[in-house]
């Protein structure tokens, strides 16, 4: 069975988990550095902000593999100071390696209709 253990090269010897099995098989995947997810959510809340609106915001990040590229991606919220955050309405990528935003440019549009839409469907009837 394939199992995934992260190490750490320190001194140029990986460091395995003790638990790791004597006589396993290893296979080394070497994964560049990669940006911290605080930073990639500042670069996602900033790309937010200057082009959709100030009240959305990224929720809790996931490092995804790409074809060719590690991403953060954050879902969208829709929140303010007086409501817990709504949605998601989409999501928003940033390139875990050198922080640009990866944005369709149809993004802002659809995430002012999703949150539109969010608004009006949690809108009492007849308001």
């Amino acid at each position: 069975m394939l199992q995934t253990y992260e190490a750490v090269v320190q001194r140029g010897n990986i460091q395995l988990p003790a638990d790791v099995p004597d006589g396993t098989r290893v296979f080394v995947t070497i994964v560049p550095a990669l940006l911290e997810e605080r930073q990639a959510r500042r670069k996602a809340a900033r790309w937010l902000a200057e082009n959709v609106g100030d009240m959305l915001m990224p929720g809790s990040a996931t490092l995804v593999r790409g074809e060719d590229r590690y991403v953060w991606r954050f879902p969208v919220l829709i929140g303010s100071l007086f409501e817990d955050p709504r949605g998601p309405l989409g999501a928003i990528d940033v390139d875990a390696q050198t922080g640009s935003v990866l944005a369709a440019p149809t993004l802002s549009d659809e995430l002012i209709r999703n949150a539109e839409n969010l608004g009006s469907a949690s809108s009492p009837a007849g308001n």
